[in-house]
C-alpha cells in the first residue's frame, strides 16, 4: 500500500512539474514540438537562397542601341576615328564593301523586343517574428544581368552588289541589387512539415550599368572588333589623346514593391527549406529609351532558413 501511495504521488508531482514547464515555454515562446518546430512567437530566422531571375522586356529596351537611349550605336558612328576603325573591321570580312562606302543603320533594323538572358540570384535574409504566424523580413539580393541584342548595319554601293548587311552583336551587362522590407506571414496550421508562406513589402533597389560593347564577330565567331558605347570621358575620342574617366555612374537607386510565395518544409526544429517565388513592381534607375518606366521583375529561389535560440524573450 505505502508502495502504491509513494508511486502515486511521484507521478503526480511529475505531472505538475511537467504541467509548469510547459507553461513557462509557452511564456517565453519556446517552440512545442507537437505544435511547431520551425515558428516561434518571438525570435530571429536568418536564411540563405539562391536561383534564377528574370528582368523585364521594358528595361531590356535600354540595350538595343536606339539613338533614344544615352548609349547608342550614334556614339560610336558618329566619331569619325571609331567609325573608320569600324569600317576597316566590316571590310576586313566582307572585301565586296569598299572604302567609299557609307556605312550606318536603320532604327527598324534594332531588335524591339528583347530579352535579358536568365541570371543568378542571391539573397541574405534575416526575419523578426512579432507574434503567432506574423514576422518583419529584411533581405537583400542581388543579380549580375546580361543580354545580348543583334542589328545589321547598311551601307550604299554600287548597283549589283549584294552582298549581306553586316550584322554586329550589342552587348550589356549590369549589377541589380535589390532590397525588401516585408511584412510576412506563415500558414503554420496546414501541415506539421508542409507550411505555405507570403510576403508583402517594399522594395529599394540600385541598377549599376558595367557593361555595354557592340562586338563584330567573323563566321567561326572570333571577336575581331569589340568598342564600347558607354560614354566614361565626356568628350569625342580622338587617337593618341589621353582621356580621363569622369567618374559618372550609369544607373542608381529606384524603389517599387515586392512580393514573396513559397512553402516551407520543416527539416527539424533548428533548419527548413523554402522554394520561394519573388516578384517585383519597381521603377529602375537605367532608363529605357529615355524614359522611367515601371516594370515587372521575377525569379525563383529556394533559400534555407534557420532559426535563431539567441534573441528569443526570455
Amino acid at each position: 500500500m505505502k508502495g502504491s501511495i509513494f508511486t502515486i504521488v511521484l507521478m503526480s508531482i511529475l505531472l505538475l512539474v511537467s504541467n509548469i514547464s510547459y507553461a513557462q515555454r509557452e511564456e517565453i515562446g519556446e517552440a512545442v514540438k507537437f505544435y511547431d518546430t520551425t515558428w516561434y512567437d518571438r525570435g530571429f530566422d536568418f536564411y540563405i537562397g539562391g536561383g534564377m531571375f528574370m528582368g523585364n522586356k521594358k528595361n531590356a529596351l535600354y540595350y538595343n542601341g536606339s539613338k533614344r537611349n544615352e548609349c547608342n550605336i550614334n556614339y560610336l558612328l558618329d566619331n569619325e576615328y571609331r567609325k573608320k576603325e569600324i569600317k576597316e573591321a566590316v571590310i576586313q570580312l566582307h572585301p565586296n564593301i569598299s572604302a567609299s562606302d557609307e556605312l550606318n543603320y536603320n532604327e527598324s533594323d534594332l531588335n524591339w523586343n528583347p530579352n535579358y538572358n536568365i541570371s543568378v540570384l542571391v539573397s541574405l535574409g534575416i526575419r523578426f517574428k512579432l507574434r503567432k504566424n506574423w514576422a518583419i523580413a529584411l533581405s537583400y539580393s542581388f543579380s549580375r544581368m546580361t543580354i545580348n541584342n543583334n542589328f545589321l548595319l547598311t551601307y550604299t554601293s554600287v548597283a549589283g552588289n549584294n552582298v549581306p548587311a553586316p550584322e554586329l552583336t550589342l552587348f550589356g551587362k549590369e549589377d541589380r541589387s535589390m532590397i525588401d522590407l516585408s511584412l510576412s506571414y506563415l500558414f503554420s496550421q496546414t501541415h506539421r512539415i508542409v507550411k505555405p508562406f507570403i510576403e508583402v513589402g517594399a522594395q529599394f533597389n540600385y541598377q549599376k550599368l558595367k557593361d555595354f560593347d557592340m562586338i563584330l564577330l567573323d563566321n567561326k565567331k572570333n571577336e575581331v572588333l569589340k568598342l564600347s558605347l558607354i560614354d566614361r570621358y565626356g568628350a569625342s575620342y580622338i587617337p593618341g589623346v589621353q582621356q580621363y574617366d569622369n567618374g559618372y555612374i550609369f544607373g542608381g537607386p529606384g524603389f517599387g514593391i515586392s512580393f514573396s510565395a513559397g512553402i516551407k518544409f520543416v527539416v527539424n526544429k533548428f533548419v527548413s527549406i523554402d522554394p520561394t517565388f519573388y516578384g517585383s513592381y519597381c521603377n529602375l534607375n537605367l532608363k529605357p529609351l529615355g524614359e522611367r518606366v515601371f516594370s515587372f521583375n521575377y525569379g525563383a529561389m529556394v533559400r534555407i532558413v534557420m532559426n535563431d535560440f539567441f534573441f528569443q524573450n526570455r
